[in-house]
């Protein structure tokens, strides 16, 4: 993942799980007085579940709607692809997200060894629970990897035998349900989201509605003991030291509430299927809300727009590749080149329209990891030729461009029927509509190259499998694709005619590129 990746990955999970954590703030104090302390703690996973939203599906697939003709070109030395920006910048917000984490991180560590230290020696008991020697912030469940409930020294003293009985009930109930796992989730969300000032209050509100489900718990199997289990509450040790990844009782003020939790009734059968539909409604609306509200990775092509044909003829060290790229003005495209040597030349150029006679081709030259040119070219409409030529910083390898402008016109858009002007170019077709397959469950790789009859209506008439991916899994989605997009039918003397083109589709994890098309009227 690029550092631009990164950034633009943290700011969408911090919009998303920002909104979520909004929302369960907002109601957990009325969720706990109607449905009880459980349905409150319940109404957090919405959070989880809206940052994950974003981030679906991990593996991308992506279909460029641009038009390519010509031969279809090796993967391994040239690609063509949307050109991503190429911005400095963000390694340094990555480099100082990066530093918070770890000042974070370092900050929790010390916090929890200054608990486990503060415990002093461990002592096993016959029933198989540990025993400190220290006595603040105790009883509670330590550890991770192997979570187990430590007692105060004075355990026995303290507390009555109904109240131990409650007490350990309160613990095994944090240890049964996972809370220690919840808890050291929380502790990496404040690591990675340090910068957000929402989630402190978050997971602080999240811990105390964790306390108040475990009371909530505790009382629903022993009937009659609220008594005995508020004694329990005020006789335990407070600790002034946090503990990120376990369950402690810490702050007083929680405690106060949680005693007049005590007076609650005990959620019935009706609330708790109350409770799970709540919880269940909210996480799935925000996901959706939050996966919803992601921009569309594949977009039509605008109508209306100028839309040129740009012939490239690239050399690199000798090694010539010649293709055709049929896009709107403005709309960037990239290639790479990679030499028998192992060096690689990236181009990212588009082409703006300048008047009725001239285009500009302007862009970045990179070779390897260095900017070699950004060069803009300006181009007579179909009878002129721009070239540039580079060379790399060693002097080690060369590289040469020649390019061709021609005018295909305005793009009519994808409405069937539709006639172009008398005079206007032949032209092939194109895509209008391409949803990305979907991503089989066994993630293979490959790519499956497809042959779509398109109508003059532009839907796909027929769908043919011209090159499998080797996998029928991966071969399957992409025909089942296939068949719900639309296209830009091709036009000849100025109306729409069926053609065919042919579709490259690549499966691939991350992908960070995605194919070009190659189309045959």
């Amino acid at each position: 993942m690029t550092s631009l990746e990164l950034m633009r990955a943290l700011l969408a999970t911090t919009l998303a799980s920002s909104a979520a954590m909004a929302v369960v703030l907002a109601l957990r104090g009325v969720v706990r007085r109607r449905l009880g302390a459980s349905a409150a703690y319940l109404l957090w996973l919405a959070v989880p579940v809206a940052l994950l939203a974003v981030l679906v599906p991990a593996p991308r697939v992506a279909v460029l709607p641009m038009h390519a003709i010509g031969a279809v070109l090796p993967a391994t030395s040239t690609v063509l692809g949307q050109a991503t920006p190429m911005l400095p910048w963000t390694w340094a917000l990555g480099a100082a997200w990066l530093a918070g984490v770890l000042l974070a991180m370092a900050g929790l560590l010390r916090q929890q060894r200054r608990f486990v230290r503060g415990l002093g020696a461990l002592r096993c008991r016959d029933d198989g629970i540990w025993q400190a020697q220290g006595m603040a912030g105790l009883p509670a469940v330590v550890g991770l990897w192997r979570p187990r409930i430590v007692l105060p020294v004075d355990f026995e003293q303290r507390y009555t035998a109904p109240e131990r009985r409650l007490v350990l009930m309160h613990e095994r109930v944090h240890l049964h349900r996972g809370d220690i796992v919840v808890n050291a989730l929380l502790a990496a969300m404040q690591c990675l989201y340090w910068f957000n000032p929402l989630v402190p209050l978050a997971l602080r509100r999240c811990r105390e509605d964790q306390e108040f489900s475990c009371d909530e718990r505790v009382i629903a199997r022993s009937d009659g003991a609220r008594r005995s289990y508020g004694n329990a509450m005020l006789k335990t040790g407070l600790s002034l030291s946090p503990l990120p990844v376990g369950c402690h009782w810490r702050d007083p003020h929680p405690l106060k509430e949680r005693i007049a939790m005590l007076k609650h009734p005990v959620p019935g059968k009706k609330q708790w299927l109350a409770m799970v539909l709540l919880t269940v409604g909210l996480s799935s609306g925000l996901g959706y809300a939050a996966w919803a509200a992601q921009p569309a990775q594949v977009r039509a092509v605008a109508a209306g727009a100028a839309y040129y044909s740009v012939k490239l003829r690239l050399d690199v060290d000798g090694q010539a590749r010649d293709f055709e790229v049929r896009e709107q003005a403005g709309k960037p495209f990239a290639f790479s080149m990679d030499t028998p040597a192992g060096r690689r030349w990236e181009g990212q150029f588009k082409v703006d329209t300048l008047d009725t006679a001239r285009v500009a081709l302007s862009g970045t030259l990179r070779e390897g990891d260095r900017i070699i040119a950004a060069p803009r070219l300006v181009v007579a409409i179909d009878d002129g030729t721009a070239a540039m030529h580079a060379r790399a910083k060693d002097g080690g390898s060369s590289f040469r461009m020649e390019a061709v402008i021609t005018d295909l016109g305005r793009d009519p858009g994808p409405a069937a029927g539709l006639s172009a002007p008398a005079d206007a170019p032949a032209r092939t077709a194109g895509f209008a509509s391409m949803q990305p397959p979907r991503y089989p469950p066994s993630m293979n790789t490959g790519e499956v190259v497809l042959l779509v009859e398109v109508a003059a209506d532009g839907t796909a008439a027929g769908i043919m499998l011209d090159r499998s991916s080797g996998h029928a899994d991966l071969d399957e989605a992409a025909m089942e694709a296939a068949r719900a997009w639309t296209f830009v039918p091709a036009f000849k003397d100025g109306r729409a005619v069926a053609g065919k083109v042919r579709v490259p589709v690549r499966f691939e994890m991350d992908a960070t590129t995605a194919p070009g098309a190659d189309g045959a009227s």
